[in-house]
């Protein structure tokens, strides 16, 4: 810190009263994140009696910018930052906004930026160059200021909050629209639901790990990431068009029923692709169609429909044939028991270079050895 603030007023004298009401619901949690002792005891007197929406302030204190993010990240619900910009170095506050926004993924949590060294990090490239929701100065926080500084930040937390959950109760619909349109494809298999279900924590999983340094991380962009596991889901749906003589037939298919059930395939792309097209831009759809249309072809350029080969596939169709077949390995069927995991991964270590993608094989291999899967 610099010597000359030492005699600055951390706030500058204003008293004006603060709402009392009394607290009747859990209170916002706000992270104090400064190294001198003096500014978090003025701060939790100033705020003692703060209330918001019937809810008061719990405080959590932190000394410095690798303290606060290790706070943060035990305590996700925090509302409020109060956060200096020098502390255990010149920029460790703005560090940390950056640590927040991009490493820990935090978009919900408002962050006031408090200095009593403004050139250090001038207001208009604070918020040019980091994701921060208010910047004052401590001389200029009087109580008042504080006052309204947190009503702003809480009131802005309150809407994300709102957003956020409705966003989750349009997902969890919307995922459950696309479970029912899987069941619907294979409504006579009373495992379907769970077996979707399973590709998709599969599938997702698969994708992370190839994003940690495979060569097809360039092509996972986050949308491919979002999208990909409610794609999964609908990877079958195109059997909605095929008899149930040929779905449930218990005996090995004829030459014949062969030829329609692999048609399962196109129709499903067709279907999927039609709804694709009443959406504007990437959606599950789109990649889902891909999905369906794809997941049946073969490394090697031995599968169907198209008999594509190598990287012509669709990496999302890679990905959902290794996370299916594994699948249906490990499960009863009533053709067939249940492998032990180690088998099916033996079997898919085997065919990795002809049936399916070695790199997506690879991955899958060290997804189930860290999850211990089965």
């Amino acid at each position: 810190m610099d010597p000359s603030e030492d005699d600055a007023p951390i706030f500058a004298p204003e008293d004006v009263p603060v709402s009392s009401a009394p607290r009747s619901e859990e209170p916002w949690k706000v992270l104090v994140v400064d190294d001198e002792e003096q500014v978090h005891a003025v701060t939790k007197l100033v705020l003692g009696d703060f209330t918001f929406e019937g809810r008061g302030l719990s405080f959590l204190g932190a000394f410095s910018g690798k303290d606060g993010a290790r706070l943060l990240r035990e305590n996700p619900d925090v509302a409020v930052i109060l956060l200096d910009v020098v502390m255990e170095t010149d920029h460790a506050g703005l560090d940390l906004v950056r640590k927040i926004r991009e490493e820990q993924g935090n978009r919900k949590v408002r962050i006031v930026l408090r200095t009593g060294q403004p050139g250090q990090a001038p207001e208009k490239q604070a918020f040019l160059g980091y994701d921060i929701n208010d910047y004052r100065t401590k001389t200029e926080l009087t109580s008042d200021k504080l006052f309204t500084a947190m009503v702003g930040a809480l009131r802005n937390y309150e809407d994300i909050e709102r957003i956020s959950f409705l966003y989750e109760q349009v997902q969890a619909s919307q995922l459950a629209a696309v479970v029912a349109m899987a069941d619907l494809a294979e409504f006579k298999d009373e495992d379907t639901g769970e077996h979707v279900l399973r590709i998709k924590r599969r599938t997702e999983a698969i994708t992370r790990q190839l994003v940690d340094g495979s060569p097809y991380s360039a092509q996972i962009d986050d949308t491919f990431r979002a999208l990909i596991g409610t794609a999964s889901i609908l990877h079958d749906i195109g059997k909605v068009g095929i008899p149930d003589r040929i779905l449930r037939k218990p005996a090995p298919l004829d030459e014949d029923e062969w030829r329609i059930m692999k048609t399962h395939t196109t129709l499903g792309e067709s279907l999927l692709g039609k709804l694709a097209r009443m959406v504007h831009g990437p959606s599950f759809m789109s990649l889902g169609s891909r999905i369906a249309g794809a997941h049946h072809e073969k490394w090697d350029g031995t599968g169907y429909p198209r008999g594509l080969a190598g990287e012509a596939i669709p990496l999302e169709a890679r990905i959902v044939s290794v996370a299916d077949v594994f699948d249906a390995l490990v499960h009863r069927r009533p053709y067939k028991d249940p492998w032990p995991v180690v088998d099916a991964l033996e079997a898919l270590r085997r065919d990795s270079g002809t049936h399916f993608d070695p790199v997506v094989v690879d991955a899958f291999a060290a997804v189930v050895k860290r999850e211990g899967w089965e």
